[in-house]
């Protein structure tokens, strides 16, 4: 049974931390796997994504009316 791992990725163009979630075999080189995901990095969709997940929803219009009532 393999276990899947969280390992944390600082971006060096970037500095951002992002997760990764994966299941390596024992013949890989973690430090040279975390490197080259390191390396191929989207930092503008990584960022576009953090805005998306922070900015406030908008309110349902029927929801906000039943509200008033």
């Amino acid at each position: 049974m393999a276990t899947v791992k969280r390992y944390s990725i600082i971006c060096q163009k970037c500095n951002h931390k992002f997760p990764v979630f994966a299941m390596l075999p024992h013949t890989v080189d973690v430090n040279t796997w975390m490197k080259d995901k390191a390396d191929n990095h989207d930092c503008k969709a990584y960022a576009d994504e953090l805005a998306k997940e922070r900015a406030p929803r908008p309110i349902n219009p029927l929801k906000a009316s039943k509200k008033g009532a």
